[in-house]
């Protein structure tokens, strides 16, 4: 089986069947979804089988935005979680993700085989499937919400691609939300859906992606049965690089390289080091071009710059230069 590594400059496009998106039922981790996208990302439209995908600890924490400390637990956390928690689609068969899903001592990767029923639903899409840039769902906090990004995606596209419109309305009632999203039964809706998924998601896609949403609640007695979303295009999130730390880094290394990001002294020395992005999108000291950070530095001064960015405090940003 053939090998397909990923690194941070990869294809962004997320491919997957309709049915996928508005029909299985599947409770996943926020952070195993955002694994299951990359993974998905990493099929070719071209590709009549899939391979063997792997990835490296160190982008997969720059991508879903892992913190150093907790990326071993989150691993191992995630591989069980996609081998043991299967998908629904009908009442009778239940698929697992993958196959493997194994890390691969002393390589600092993540090995991948994607579980072959899922064929149907990845490859070979010439009608009826979504497809989306990862990036909005990278930056998304929770796992209702980044499926709720996917169904209100799927159905803006559709909408849009029949119909001469702006704005796309579609039901969703609440029993099918608890259904597809494996919602706890001890979830209500005021204290739980409404606040936790449909308030958070207008909120965050409207801040981060490419799509906006409202809704309207519709009753049955005093009950909310169903809600009518509105879904419009959102270009103002999809363009905010300090939306997300993955955002901030693409942002410096397409716009900024070579130029001085900050100065910082060394510690024991107490030399200035003049942090700048390399044209291979490393960072380094400017004073001794030979001293390119390490992933573990570099991770350590990307969270820090980042930091310095969402507080208004990186200079360089408010420079323009």
């Amino acid at each position: 089986m053939n090998l397909v590594e990923i690194g941070t400059h990869k294809n962004n496009i997320v491919k997957k069947h309709q049915d996928l998106v508005r029909n299985a039922r599947y409770g996943l981790s926020d952070l195993s979804i955002k694994t299951l996208s990359i993974l998905i990302s990493m099929v070719k439209k071209t590709d009549d089988s899939f391979k063997e995908y792997s990835i490296k600890l160190t982008d997969l924490k720059e991508l879903i935005g892992a913190k150093s400390h907790n990326v071993d637990t989150y691993v191992d956390r995630m591989t069980t979680e996609l081998l043991s928690n299967p998908f629904m689609i009908d009442d009778v068969n239940k698929v697992n993700w993958v196959t493997i899903a194994e890390y691969v001592k002393g390589s600092g990767t993540v090995k991948f085989e994607i579980h072959r029923k899922l064929k149907p639903y990845l490859l070979e899409l010439n009608k009826n499937f979504l497809q989306y840039n990862i990036t909005n769902i990278l930056v998304l906090k929770s796992a209702y919400v980044i499926r709720l990004y996917e169904l209100c995606k799927d159905h803006y596209l559709e909408g849009t691609r029949y119909q001469n419109k702006k704005n796309i309305v579609f039901e969703l009632k609440i029993d099918t939300l608890r259904e597809l999203f494996q919602i706890p039964k001890s979830y209500q809706y005021s204290s739980h859906i409404k606040k936790l998924i449909l308030d958070k998601a207008i909120k965050q896609f409207k801040e981060k992606t490419d799509i906006k949403i409202s809704y309207t609640e519709q009753k049955i007695g005093r009950k909310v049965d169903r809600v009518l979303i509105t879904v419009t295009s959102n270009a103002k999130g999809s363009g905010d690089f300090l939306a997300s730390r993955i955002s901030f880094i693409k942002h410096i290394r397409n716009n900024y390289k070579n130029k001085i990001l900050i100065r910082a002294d060394e510690q024991e020395t107490k030399k200035e080091k003049l942090i700048s992005v390399s044209d291979d999108g490393k960072l380094y000291n400017q004073n001794n071009p030979d001293e390119v950070f390490t992933a573990v530095q570099g991770n350590i001064l990307w969270d820090w710059l980042y930091d310095l960015a969402k507080k208004n405090k990186l200079e360089i940003l408010n420079k323009g230069d």
